[in-house]
């Protein structure tokens, strides 16, 4: 690789964002449920199967020069840390009381295990330049987007009344370790790992 195109990787920016990335099996079985509720919500967008996972921090437009750097301080936070149990919770939404924006699935288990991961991770990446939201951490996976709110009726409460008949708990995990992703609009699926980082 001659030295123009090492400076144009290194000056290149990618969206960038750490996760925990949910096993193949649990990806599907969620994928089973909400085949049930795309039949009964009106959503324009829905999360490939794929994708599903649990965001710890959003990094932003990062320039590839600097993910060394990212990736030393993620392998020293996973080896502080050990595996822990999650499984999904309820169903959820956000947005408006007049209008639901997205539909989520909860999770429940060693929640103070994962909050945990979460700060130590903001921690050792804000030395870098990252930055948390400023809204709390609220643990969940994305399964629709932009609700188009065409079925009559259907507010956010009638939603609501739909979800709570999939509220069935189930599905745990062993979580063991998280990933750094990419995200490759327009693509299906639309993440892509750039590392893994195993606990200890």
């Amino acid at each position: 690789m001659n030295s123009r195109i090492l400076q144009e990787h290194a000056s290149r920016r990618e969206r960038l964002f750490i996760a925990l990335r949910l096993p193949e099996s649990v990806q599907q079985s969620l994928h089973m449920q909400t085949q049930l509720l795309r039949n009964k919500l009106d959503f324009r967008k829905w999360t490939d199967h794929r994708d599903y996972h649990i965001t710890l921090q959003f990094l932003g437009d990062t320039l590839m020069s600097d993910v060394g750097h990212l990736r030393a301080a993620l392998h020293a936070a996973a080896a502080e840390f050990h595996a822990f149990d999650l499984e999904f919770a309820a169903w959820g939404t956000f947005g408006l009381e007049e209008a639901t924006k997205v539909l989520w699935r909860g999770v429940s288990g060693d929640l103070e295990r994962l909050h945990q991961l979460q700060k130590r991770i903001v921690e050792v990446t804000r030395p870098l330049g990252f930055e948390a939201e400023l809204r709390p951490y609220r643990p969940h996976v994305t399964a629709a987007r932009k609700y188009l709110g065409s079925l009559p009726g259907m507010d956010k409460h009638g939603v609501s009344e739909i979800i709570t008949e999939y509220a069935s708990h189930g599905n745990s995990w062993s979580v063991e370790g998280f990933v750094l992703y990419v995200t490759r609009l327009g693509q299906t699926p639309m993440y892509e790992v750039l590392d893994t980082f195993s606990f200890s």
